[in-house]
């Protein structure tokens, strides 16, 4: 129902008139399938919602609908079978943006309704001029890079390694960025672009090794909390998480707190980044929160290719991910 879903609460905010105002009405199918679900008490069925879904639909001018990372979903078979239940509607007035890595059974089931000139792989030259782009713009604005961007040469070496070995992963570019940035001369600078890793697992696996080892066990911990967490965490939260340890009585210790949350920042580097939580609907101020950076972080941490290396230390598993921060959890209530 994950598709149906999104479709539908994107209607309710972003249906447009001719004018291109926004409507607030909320499409009648949708107010009346509320309603017969006792008021949102009881879920509908699939059928249900794609028939609501497509009459919204065609009560507007204009539909857009974004779904990101469907390799993602949970209940792909399903979503997929919505996904082209949608397509065969052939509405005039509904377009799908869709994003997914490649892998078989979604290749299988979009190539029926997909054309091939409408796909684009982002993992080929097409996205390198954006990349690009990127690059130059970190290197013009951002702090630590700044320094390097005086000198053409140099600039013109850092655009260039990027370039080379990006192969249109953007993640990667902007792991590469932020080491870069620490760098304090040229030597040490030449040093990093000539000992790049390859693929964003060796990035990861060199962030993890270098993280202090007076740190590991919080960093330990906060990434436990932010792979299993079923919602985002304020930064606030992850400070007490920091002072949790299941292993011992009593598992919080307030010692540990973090007097600074932000610098749990400091201790993962950037594995973890912070944003504003702009739906949180609170009053005043946006929280901040904080999560992984990337979804192949967790994708990472659980895989049997971190126990190869060096930061073996950091594989985790997603049964004990759940096992710790629940425990940890009534824990710190008790």
């Amino acid at each position: 129902m994950i598709l149906s879903s999104t479709i539908i609460e994107h209607l309710v905010q972003h249906c447009h008139d001719d004018t291109s105002m926004r409507s607030v009405v909320i499409p009648k199918g949708v107010d009346a399938l509320f309603a017969s679900c006792e008021n949102g008490q009881r879920k509908p069925s699939s059928h249900t919602l794609l028939q609501v879904t497509r009459e919204a639909a065609q009560e507007s001018t204009h539909v857009s609908v974004v779904l990101d990372g469907l390799d993602e979903c949970t209940q792909r078979s399903e979503l997929m079978d919505m996904l082209e239940t949608v397509a065969g509607w052939q509405l005039n007035n509904l377009h799908l943006l869709i994003t997914s890595r490649k892998e078989r059974d979604i290749d299988g089931s979009l190539e029926g309704y997909v054309k091939e000139d409408d796909t684009v792989c982002l993992q080929r030259h097409v996205v390198d001029q954006d990349i690009q782009r990127y690059v130059q713009h970190r290197l013009r604005i951002d702090k630590g890079l700044a320094k390097w961007n005086k000198d053409a040469a140099i600039r013109q070496e850092i655009e260039t390694t990027m370039m080379r070995g990006t192969h249109g992963m953007f993640r990667w570019v902007v792991c590469q960025l932020n080491t870069l940035a620490k760098r304090l001369n040229r030597a040490m600078l030449r040093e990093s672009l000539a000992t790049l890793p390859q693929t964003l697992d060796q990035r990861y696996e060199r962030i993890l090794s270098a993280i202090s080892e007076e740190y590991s066990e919080y960093a330990m911990r906060i990434l436990q909390w932010l792979t299993s967490s079923a919602r985002p965490l304020s930064v606030e939260e992850i400070a007490e998480v920091v002072a949790i340890d299941v292993a011992r009585d009593p598992a919080f210790n307030r010692d540990e707190l973090l007097e600074d949350p932000l610098e749990a920042l400091d201790i993962c580097s950037s594995l973890v980044t912070v944003t504003k939580n702009e739906a949180d609907g609170r009053s005043g101020p946006a929280p901040q929160i904080i999560a992984l950076a990337h979804y192949s972080i967790p994708e990472y941490l659980v895989s049997d290719r971190i126990k190869q290396g060096s930061a073996k230390q950091y594989s985790m598993r997603e049964a004990e991910c759940h096992n710790a921060t629940t425990r940890g959890s009534l824990k710190y209530l008790i």
